[in-house]
């Protein structure tokens, strides 16, 4: 190697995100002008997403909050956070911070908070959340799962939504609706059994998916990875 020759260092996670960040918005502005854009809009995005979800630094509930229903409010926090990254990704400005300092301030101040709303008050009083019946894996096809206990809305079990929410081999974020990287299998189901409507979630994704589009689509997942998701609980 020549003396002049320098090495290259690595970019550090938060210029790294920084980057991914200001690639998506800039795509996302393109793609108001330019629909061709909106395919690379979406790959950059993923790519954003995905690096979140990997980097380990995403804060959580405060141990001791949300007892009986931890797991459940942190991963609907999770997906909330994301879709909002995912709809508002032009409001990013990285003079203002760092996008983990985004995402975290949104996280303790807007999605937990709003996450929890969604589980405590479907409780009647008195009642202890930790007797509240969880979904099992022989409810993951159901079609209507909010219908499966009146009153209530059952919440996955805490095994089966780590196991969403972690991925460990990354195959439920990695499969995705065909030109729209972000409507993750990860990202559907969990928000499905959370008890939104199809149409709920079609409104998520800019432009909406059509909802025929995004039940067949769960369905064949759903009949694909129960064995995988039996494997990982056994």
């Amino acid at each position: 190697m020549k003396e002049s020759d320098e090495c290259v260092n690595p970019l550090s996670l938060d210029e790294r995100l920084q980057q991914l960040a200001l690639e998506a918005k800039e795509l996302a502005e393109a793609a108001k002008e330019n629909p061709a854009k909106i395919r690379a809009k979406q790959q950059a995005l993923t790519r954003l997403v995905s690096a979140l979800q990997s980097s380990g630094k995403l804060v959580r509930p405060q141990p001791g909050q949300f007892q009986g229903f931890y797991k459940e409010v942190h991963a609907e926090g999770l997906q909330r956070l994301f879709v909002h990254i995912c709809k508002k990704i032009v409001n990013y400005d990285p003079e203002k911070g760092e996008v983990l300092q985004w995402a975290n301030f949104l996280l303790k101040r807007q999605f937990y908070p709003e996450a929890a709303k969604e589980f405590f008050p479907t409780l009647p009083k008195g009642v202890d959340p930790r007797g509240v019946k969880r979904l099992t894996l022989d409810d993951l096809d159901r079609e209507n799962p909010t219908s499966v206990i009146p009153q209530q809305i059952p919440l996955l079990s805490q095994q089966i939504i780590q196991c969403l929410e972690e991925d460990p081999e990354g195959i439920f974020r990695n499969t995705y609706i065909k030109s729209c990287p972000i409507a993750s299998f990860q990202i559907i189901a969990i928000q499905r059994l959370s008890g939104y409507s199809w149409e709920d979630i079609s409104q998520t994704f800019d432009p909406a998916i059509p909802i025929p589009t995004l039940s067949s689509f769960y369905q064949r997942c759903v009949t694909k990875f129960a064995p995988k998701l039996k494997e990982y609980l056994s």
